[in-house]
């Protein structure tokens, strides 16, 4: 399975996560991790956030995806920065997923900040297989060493598990 795959909403056939790694119910979990890539798509209603998740202690994959359905809002915010690659490292984040709305915000490091509305959201927990045990360094690795260190939408990758938002369902 492709990255892309799981951003666009391919079936999923995978166990759920435990609490302690639901970032919905623990959005400190998400403390230290990386955004790469925000895809947006206007067509269908869809924000996947595309995680680097390789020094965050508590999840024991080194990718992640959040998958955001019925979006009604996405901002990305940020200073300018100096560096072509900068990795956006989440510092804060607050959830708030009730049956029909789902909130996601997130404070990064060096000044950043992403908001996505929606209906309902799943995080997808990922192995991508062909990366390194460290991310790259963004300041003096090559571009290459950059491109090639961390996943993108063609990354191949294994599902770990999903926790999924509060859903009329649920009730």
């Amino acid at each position: 399975m492709k990255v892309n795959d799981v951003i666009v909403g391919a079936p999923l056939h995978a166990p759920a996560l435990a609490d302690m790694e639901d970032p919905f119910l623990d959005p400190s979990l998400l403390h230290d991790a990386q955004i790469t890539r925000v895809v947006v798509d206007v067509l269908a209603g869809t924000v996947g956030i595309l995680l680097e998740l390789r020094q965050t202690p508590h999840l024991r994959a080194n990718t992640g995806v959040i998958r955001v359905t019925g979006v009604a809002q996405q901002n990305w915010i940020c200073t300018s920065v100096a560096n072509e690659f900068t990795a956006w490292s989440i510092s804060g984040a607050t959830v708030h997923s009730a049956p029909t709305e789902f909130q996601l915000t997130v404070q990064c490091l060096p000044t950043g900040m992403l908001r996505v509305v929606g209906t309902s959201a799943e995080f997808i927990l990922l192995d991508a297989g062909t990366l390194d045990a460290a991310p790259p360094d963004y300041r003096a690795d090559s571009r290459e060493l950059i491109r090639f260190g961390i996943a993108d939408q063609n990354t191949d990758c294994e599902v770990v598990g999903v926790a999924r938002s509060a859903r009329v369902g649920a009730l």
